[in-house]
């Protein structure tokens, strides 16, 4: 396997070769442990679609596996029925991986500055990473890197919305419609060279739960999207 070096090397010309610098630019460029630096302990989608997100990762993963949690937080939203044989948190703070009971292992990594991630080949089974995408400066190297990590034919399933913090999203993604960040997905899997694109799904429209605080506005649920690949090997 070529070193690490040549690697992130080859896959920055083959973002450059497909996208502009600054495409994955951001507002607020300041680094992100300092943005990180204090937990936010909230829901980013309400209680209808996180529960969509549960029942998608429940469905999809199989029992058994050794999972990443990529961009992780307080909830892997990985219920117990999985029933995993470890799962992994790669994230920004210590103190929301360490509010996050499913984990059996936490792991401080800014994936913005070093994407090559600190596995060795064919470690896990499946790999998820939920709303996060909108927040990867490489996406294509930590794609590339997803794709190394997994065993032959594990499952990468990367789950977004439209709700974000827009200060540290990068410009593409904001700037593509929301209909259109599915096919964005799609081709950072395809650019990555690593994937087997394998589904997608998408769902809308479900009622707003009512305790949730935008309830009263009368908007549905937050939409949840999802596209997943398995490993080429």
């Amino acid at each position: 396997m070529p070193p690490a070096s040549l690697r992130r090397c080859k896959m920055m010309q083959n973002t450059l070769s497909y996208y502009k610098s600054s495409d994955f630019t951001r507002d607020n460029e300041s680094p992100d442990p300092e943005f990180y630096t204090r937990p936010r302990f909230v829901n980013h989608l309400d209680t209808t679609a996180l529960n969509t997100v549960e029942e998608l990762y429940l469905r999809l993963i199989p029992k058994d596996s050794r999972i990443l949690d990529l961009m992780s937080g307080p909830d892997s939203h990985l219920r117990s029925e999985i029933q995993a044989l470890s799962v992994c948190g790669l994230g920004m703070n210590n103190l929301e991986l360490e509010a996050n009971p499913i984990l059996t292992e936490r792991i401080i990594h800014d994936l913005n500055v070093e994407p090559i991630l600190p596995f060795p080949d064919n470690h896990f089974d499946a790999v998820i990473n939920t709303v996060s995408v909108d927040y990867m400066v490489k996406p294509l190297e930590v794609f590339s890197e997803v794709g190394r990590i997994l065993r032959p034919k594990g499952l990468f399933i990367v789950v977004f919305s439209n709700r974000m913090f827009p200060p540290k999203a990068v410009s593409i993604w904001k700037s593509t419609k929301e209909s259109a960040r599915v096919d964005l997905v799609k081709n950072f899997f395809k650019l990555s060279g690593k994937f087997s694109i394998e589904g997608y799904t998408e769902s809308k429209g479900k009622p707003r739960p009512e305790d949730d605080k935008y309830f009263h506005l009368g908007i549905p649920s937050d939409p949840v999207y999802a596209v997943w690949g398995s490993a080429l090997k």
